[in-house]
């Protein structure tokens, strides 16, 4: 009597097949898992920087719209917000029977407010009411590097302000890694611009 082959387990070449095509499988649920977890990274990347960037806007844009006098310093990155306090003085008419009119003129006392935000490096700095005898871009910017008590914001790479009149044109531009945003805004300041000296 013959014996019978028993065919019911596989063959060499069967279970190299099997996997080869196992480990394609395998190759390719990775592939997309770290395409989809660096696509996941770079995006949450980005819209970290939007969000710090839009909160640095609205930060910057209260302290705007309460000051009533701007200035920007290009050579030190820096933009200067004034609070002057103003007083209406009647200024002398053109005629003995006109009325005088009263003007707002610029009281640069120590109870002014000054606020300077600028760049340096890649890092924003804020500082608040400082008085507006003493506030000089140059001296702040260098010797304020190292205070991380005004650090305002991380990951600036670019910082400039454009004032035309009352309008203060921001441009902020930021880096962290390999995301990049940029923010333009226009400002309005609202209290009534003023001729500071």
């Amino acid at each position: 009597m013959m014996r019978r082959k028993d065919e019911n387990g596989f063959t060499l070449v069967e279970l190299v097949i099997s996997m080869g095509m196992f480990s394609i499988v395998m190759l390719a649920i990775m592939f997309f898992l770290t395409a989809g977890t660096k696509s996941y990274g770079h995006s949450k990347s980005e819209l970290n920087l939007q969000m710090e960037s839009q909160m640095l806007l609205n930060q910057i844009r209260d302290i705007t719209y309460s000051s009533n006098y701007a200035k920007y310093d290009s050579t030190h990155k820096a933009l200067i917000l004034y609070d002057v306090d103003k007083v209406p003085a009647p200024t002398p008419s053109a005629g003995a029977t006109a009325a005088p009119v009263a003007t707002a003129a610029p009281a640069p006392t120590k109870t002014a407010k000054v606020t300077i935000v600028y760049l340096v490096d890649d890092k924003l700095y804020l500082r608040k009411d400082l008085d507006p005898t003493a506030v000089d871009a140059a001296s702040l910017t260098t010797t304020c590097v190292a205070m991380d008590d005004f650090l305002f914001s991380r990951y600036m790479q670019d910082f400039k302000a454009t004032i035309k009149k009352n309008d203060v044109q921001l441009t902020m531009k930021m880096k962290n890694g390999k995301s990049k945003y940029e923010l333009n805004e226009g400002i309005t300041i609202r209290n009534g611009w003023i001729t500071y000296p």
